[in-house]
């Protein structure tokens, strides 16, 4: 079941943050980087990003989640995430098509992952979303960003 999660619930928040350091450690060794902004979140910061969450869960545990934005001329989808424990289960892709659903026809979801996170990269690819841009983060580490054409 997908649904909203209540960042003003102490409770769904650190749950949520919990999730997060699971999956972005991950991602931090799968592109060579410790400084992901994620992996420095607080209950706090989470509540204050504008972003809407919404999670993924299996017999009410929270397995995966995905954060978004709409924006004047696009849906930004700001953060993936899947428990470690349940990667490659589709739980990514049902939390992609889930916030789809939102974007204004017409206008673009963008998304962005480490360059060197194929696992990601191929899910954006697979679900019709094209690499634009490459941005360099830091030293040697890129960030790569997708479109998708609604």
């Amino acid at each position: 079941m997908i649904r909203e999660i209540d960042l003003t619930d102490n409770k769904q928040a650190l749950e949520l943050l919990m999730l997060q350091q699971l999956s972005y450690r991950i991602e931090a060794q799968l592109i060579g980087f410790k400084e992901i902004p994620p992996l420095w979140d607080s209950p706090q910061s989470l509540q204050e990003s504008g972003e809407i969450f919404f999670g993924y869960y299996e017999d009410e545990h929270l397995t995966g989640a995905i954060s978004m934005k709409q924006a004047a001329k696009e849906l930004a989808i700001c953060r993936m995430m899947v428990h470690p424990q349940h990667f490659r289960l589709g739980i990514a892709s049902r939390l992609l098509e889930f916030v789809e659903q939102f974007a204004v026809p017409g206008l673009p979801i963008k998304v962005s992952t480490g360059t060197n996170n194929k696992p990601a990269f191929s899910l954006y690819q697979k679900h019709g979303y094209e690499p634009t841009q490459v941005l360099e983060v830091s030293p040697g580490i890129t960030l790569t960003v997708f479109y998708k054409q609604t």
